[in-house]
């Protein structure tokens, strides 16, 4: 055998073998809490992101892609802005973790009142509360409180696989085992979402995933965020929570359940300086 030949025999040898599982300083986890630990530990790391992204949503009212203006702070403060291929405003989102308030430019409308998920969902077609959206754009996983847990290695699909079970739920996560971060999350036995993590990539001296995906399957409705300019970690603009009505727009108060209280009125202009 020639040396061309040899060097491509032992290519494809290489290239057959199974890469080496690699885990992090910590060595191979066997406990279960102990690794439930350090996922809670990784996912706190990130308490604030503002940036651009992509949201791809595909739902049973409608599916497209929308260029999106996000800031998110822990644990219930967020601004979202949706804007069209054209660059032109499409809705807004804007919560304090207690109040809410979204705008849509189609009818000029600011629909404003409790954070609950219900009113949450006006700006997204799922149902979920704000500071678990603020967790999922912060690419984390709401861990369910476990009674009980178990923990596999998975070493075809290089995952460590960690089982919560609280009564008839079960929570399944893949945790990558050298940076001990979730990748993908399914719930199971109660109503739910299943999250999925990918392309990570390292910001700093945090490890972040550039998409995350939320599946609801009885909904039948899937999101897709995709990350392009974020910044981590700074200093948030707190006057992007302030809940202010845009100038013009029919204002429209609703309670927790997202029923409109009463005929809307139009927001007034803003006072002159020195006003």
């Amino acid at each position: 055998m020639n040396r061309a030949a040899a060097a491509i025999f032992l290519a494809l040898l290489c290239s057959a073998c199974p890469k080496r599982l690699e885990f992090g300083p910590e060595g191979r986890i066997e406990d279960a809490q102990t690794l439930y630990q350090h996922v809670q530990e990784r996912q706190g790391r990130v308490v604030t992101l503002e940036g651009d992204s992509k949201l791809r949503v595909d739902s049973p009212q409608g599916s497209g892609t929308l260029s999106t203006f996000l800031s998110i702070t822990r644990p219930g403060l967020i601004h979202l802005e949706t804007y069209d291929f054209f660059n032109r405003p499409v809705a807004s989102l804007v919560s304090d973790g207690t109040r809410f308030g979204v705008y849509q430019a189609q009818g000029n409308t600011y629909y404003q009142g409790p954070s609950s998920p219900e009113n949450v969902s006006r700006f997204l077609p799922i149902v979920l509360p704000s500071e678990e959206l603020v967790a999922v754009m912060l690419g984390q996983v709401p861990l369910l409180p476990p009674e009980s847990m178990t923990l596999a290695l998975d070493e075809k699909a290089r995952v460590y696989v960690l089982t919560l079970v609280r009564g008839a739920a079960t929570q399944t996560l893949r945790v990558d085992p050298r940076h001990l971060r979730v990748v993908k999350s399914e719930v199971r036995g109660v109503p739910g979402y299943d999250l999925a993590f990918e392309d990570f990539k390292q910001r700093g001296e945090l490890l972040f995933p550039g998409k995350v995906i939320l599946t609801a399957s009885q909904a039948d409705t899937k999101l897709e965020l995709r990350y392009t300019e974020i910044t981590l970690n700074g200093r948030p603009d707190l006057t992007l929570y302030e809940l202010t009505a845009p100038e013009g727009a029919k204002v429209v108060d609703v309670d927790e359940r997202g029923r409109e209280l009463g005929g809307g009125a139009v927001s007034p202009p803003p006072p002159a300086p020195g006003s």
